[in-house]
């Protein structure tokens, strides 16, 4: 049960995501990154990279006051889509199983 309504949300803020990438916060822009299996590092200061093992390189968010601007967020999408990444639902369904133990 859990697992549909985890993947349910997922899906929403995706959709949202391909549609609007500005119209989310930076939290669902890093929980989508994540999904799409980025690690995510603390770079220097406000800054966050995030790493892919198939992509060429990394993204880099600087956060202010609990979000990024406008650009990273469009950014977001271009890395996802440049690099030809893909949501493991698989992986995303066992780090939801093992939160929940």
């Amino acid at each position: 049960m859990l697992t549909i309504t985890f993947m349910t949300k997922l899906k929403k803020i995706l959709d949202k995501f391909y549609a609007n990438p500005a119209g989310l916060n930076y939290w669902h822009i890093e929980k989508l990154l994540i999904a799409f299996g980025c690690v995510r590092i603390p770079a220097k200061g406000s800054h966050v990279k995030f790493k892919h093992h198939s992509a060429k390189s990394d993204l880099i968010i600087p956060i202010h006051n609990r979000d990024c601007k406008e650009f990273y967020k469009k950014n977001a999408l271009k890395f996802i889509k440049e690099n030809n990444l893909k949501i493991n639902h698989e992986k995303n369904t066992q780090a939801l199983h093992h939160d929940e133990q």
